[in-house]
């Protein structure tokens, strides 16, 4: 079952919860549950709605921070360009040799299926734009702490 918190306005549950609790005492956390007790009341389904309200919201957010990070990641790779040289193989080796485990032999096989200097280009683009966003992603990870 769901229920919409915000259905009301604020005044509308102030003046419930005046109507609920109508005086000003300072009470302690004990007595509001012994009062809670005798009178029947189980506060617990709605504590439990809070939190749910509170661990949907703070959900949202992960998702919208999330989505935005992404977007501007995306835009870094499309804004990083490959260095032109004359020894674009020599070059590639190079920095796959920087990798480690299945990733180094993944790329390695496929600068060996290169046929043309496109995919060459094409493989040492993807390197450089792996690398920018793995060094974003390492920042906003610093930057997160």
């Amino acid at each position: 079952m769901s229920y919409n918190l915000r259905q009301y306005s604020d005044e509308v549950w102030d003046r419930f919860f005046d109507f609920v609790f109508p005086c000003d005492e300072k009470l302690t956390r004990q007595e509001v549950q012994a009062e809670l007790q005798r009178q029947g009341i189980d506060a617990r389904p709605a504590i439990a709605r809070v939190r749910e309200a509170l661990e949907a919201r703070r959900a949202r957010e992960a998702l919208t921070f999330a989505r935005e990070s992404r977007s501007d990641l995306l835009t870094k790779a499309k804004n990083v360009s490959a260095p032109v040289g004359q020894a674009l193989r020599e070059t590639l080796r190079q920095i796959i040799s920087r990798l480690s485990g299945s990733e180094q032999a993944a790329y390695f096989h496929k600068l060996e299926r290169a046929a043309s200097e496109d995919d060459m280009q094409s493989l040492l683009e993807d390197l450089h734009r792996l690398d920018a966003i793995s060094k974003d992603g390492q920042d906003a990870g610093k930057s997160a702490k």
